[in-house]
Formats: structure tokens, sequence, C-alpha cells
């Protein structure tokens, strides 16, 4: 009888907390939508006036939207066939994980970017954490694989 019962409280879990995270929210699924779509001024719009973007992939804590709009526009501007695809979410409350996919051809690589990567084609795998508060993106965490990056781009074929 408790196995039973056990077993039926866990179903109860299971199927309550499967809501939370079956549904991307709305934010989140624009701000997919906004990048797939290059739009940076709408990307920058979810963003919280005093939002923290992290990533591995610039030096210190970028802020707010206008944080959001140099980031964003740096990376269309580099790669201007960036292409995004959500592999999975997971809805907790008011901390939002997405794993996707991001890559294209470093096109238009910055200043001081060595000259054998033009042209160069990457594909990575990401995952974000974001924590949304009133409708608003207040921190964004992104991981990735700085050294799959490196090797697709010819860095570590260099003498």
């Amino acid at each position: 009888m408790k196995t039973a019962i056990k077993i039926s409280l866990v179903l109860v879990f299971l199927i309550a907390g499967a809501g939370a995270f079956a549904q991307t929210p709305p934010l989140i699924d624009d701000h997919f939508k906004a990048l797939i779509a290059h739009d940076v001024k709408r990307i920058a719009t979810g963003y919280a006036d005093d939002a923290q973007l992290l990533s591995p992939n610039w030096e210190g804590t970028k802020v707010g939207v206008t944080g959001a709009t140099e980031v964003y526009t740096r990376y269309f501007s580099s790669t201007p066939d960036l292409v995004y695809k959500v592999v999975n979410v997971i809805n907790a409350g008011e901390n939002v994980v997405v794993e996707y996919t991001s890559g294209g051809t470093l096109s238009n690589p910055e200043a001081g970017t060595p000259e054998y990567m033009k042209g160069k084609k990457y594909m990575l795998n990401y995952c974000a954490v974001f924590t949304i508060k009133n409708n608003k993106i207040i921190k964004e965490s992104d991981y990735f694989d700085q050294v799959a990056f490196l090797k697709q781009v010819g860095f570590f074929d260099q003498k």
C-alpha cells in the first residue's frame, strides 16, 4: 500500500511539474525569434535597463539594453549568416535554461581578429540561463565551448 502511495505521489509531482518545463515563456520565445531575425532592437527591448549579460565571449559583464545592443550588433556584423536553433528549454519559474546551437561564417571579423579566421564556418552548442522578473530579462549567462570555436576557425592549425 505504501509503495502505491509513493508511486502515486511521484506521478502527481511529475505531471504537475511537467507544465513548468513544457512551455517556453513568451519573453524567451520572442527573444529567440528576434535572434533568428537578427532584430537587435527587438532583442534589446527584452532586457531590463540594469540586466547583467555574461559570456566567455567577451570581457566583463555587459549591462542592460545598451549591452545587449552592443553584443548582438557585433555578432550579426561579424557573422551575417548567423543562425540559431533551440534544442531544449527548461522553464523553472523565474529561471529559464535554453540549450541551443548557433553558427555561421565569420565573414567580417572584428579588428584584431587574425586573418586566417576570416571566412571560416563554425557551429557551437550553447546553454543560456535567463532570470526573468517583471517580464524582462534581468540576467543572462551564456556558456559554450571556446576551444570548439577556436578549432573550427583554424586557431590550432597555426604554426
